[in-house]
């Protein structure tokens, strides 16, 4: 997945830290952790992102 348009988190401090990269490619949302961008990258349809990201802003994941 090395060729998707990656963008990395806003939150990314671009010290070599925790970053996340993002890559919104005909109506799915990839997630990869970008110190291994060659790992599996989290595949979500536009509906299960926005959810997803809903609850991590909320802090409900895990409850």
């Amino acid at each position: 997945m090395t060729d998707l348009p990656w963008r990395k988190s806003t939150y990314s401090m671009g010290n070599g830290g925790n970053c996340v990269e993002i890559a919104n490619v005909e109506h799915r949302v990839y997630i990869q952790d970008s110190k291994h961008p060659d790992s599996p990258a989290l595949e979500f349809s536009c509906q299960q992102w926005q959810i997803f990201a809903s609850a991590i802003k909320s802090d409900q994941i895990g409850d």
